[in-house]
This record gives C-alpha cells, sequence and structure tokens, in this order.
C-alpha cells in the first residue's frame, strides 16, 4: 500500500472557536476547545481510513437494442443495475451509494457476512459482472 501523508492546520478564529482542518480531504471541523475539535478530526480521520466499499462493475455495452452506438457517459442506468441495487440493499450488505459509468458504489458500514459474500459470490456474472472491495483512499 503506498504511504500517504496528511496535513492537520489548527487555527483558532475565536475565544472559543477552534478550526481544524485537513487539506487533502477537504475536511473542516469547528469546536468551542482545541480538544473537542481534535476530537471530532480524529472521528472523521478514522473513518476516512477504515471506511470500504463494494463495488458492482457492469460490461461497458455501447450499443442499444437498435444496434446504435450509446456513448457510455450519456446512457441511462440499465434495469440490471437498478435490480442490483435494490438487491444489495435488500439483503442488508448496504443502502445504495451512486452510479459511476458502468459501476455501482456501495458504502459498507462493516465487513461483509459470510453469507452476504457467498450471495455476491453466486449472483457475480449474473446480475452483475464482477464485484470487487476498496478503501475509500482507492475510491
Amino acid at each position: 500500500m503506498e504511504e500517504k501523508t496528511y496535513t492537520l492546520n489548527i487555527r483558532q478564529t475565536g475565544k472559543f472557536q477552534f478550526e481544524v482542518t485537513i487539506p487533502e480531504t477537504g475536511e473542516t471541523k469547528t469546536a468551542p476547545t482545541l480538544d473537542s475539535a481534535l476530537n471530532i478530526t480524529f472521528h472523521d480521520i478514522f473513518k476516512h481510513l477504515t471506511t470500504r466499499y463494494l463495488i458492482l462493475v457492469f460490461v461497458d455495452q455501447h450499443f442499444d437494442e437498435k444496434g446504435w452506438f450509446v456513448d457510455p457517459q450519456e446512457r441511462p442506468q440499465t434495469d440490471l443495475e437498478q435490480q442490483a441495487a435494490f438487491e444489495v440493499e435488500q439483503f442488508g450488505i448496504a443502502p445504495y451509494v451512486k452510479s459511476r459509468e458502468r459501476h455501482l458504489v456501495f458504502e459498507l458500514s462493516h465487513p461483509l457476512t459470510r453469507e452476504q459474500a457467498t450471495w455476491l459470490d453466486e449472483h457475480e456474472g449474473k446480475l452483475f459482472d464482477r464485484y470487487y472491495t476498496k478503501g475509500e483512499v482507492e475510491v
């Protein structure tokens, strides 16, 4: 894994106002004491480093049902993608997060259970082409 360095900028903006900024993530937190500002920032850093995402990948389909070329950036979400998003949420893996080109991205609030991983394995190649998990830094 690549080593990354993050910067904390701490400013006192008033008598009872501290501001902590992490320029690399764009996060800024304010609180009445330095201790509370750092505590809030620590929780954000921890979440940033430990959050995992489930990514479902769909094969690029550059032709519509009539055989016309379709720009993947301009195509609507397919029924299969909508069904996959619905089933992942219904199965309790994660709520739907967002769609990127031919990917559905779900934020995982906890590691996958054995049953959830088995469900994903069984639906790989049927409901979606492949899946993988990544950390927030990698996404």
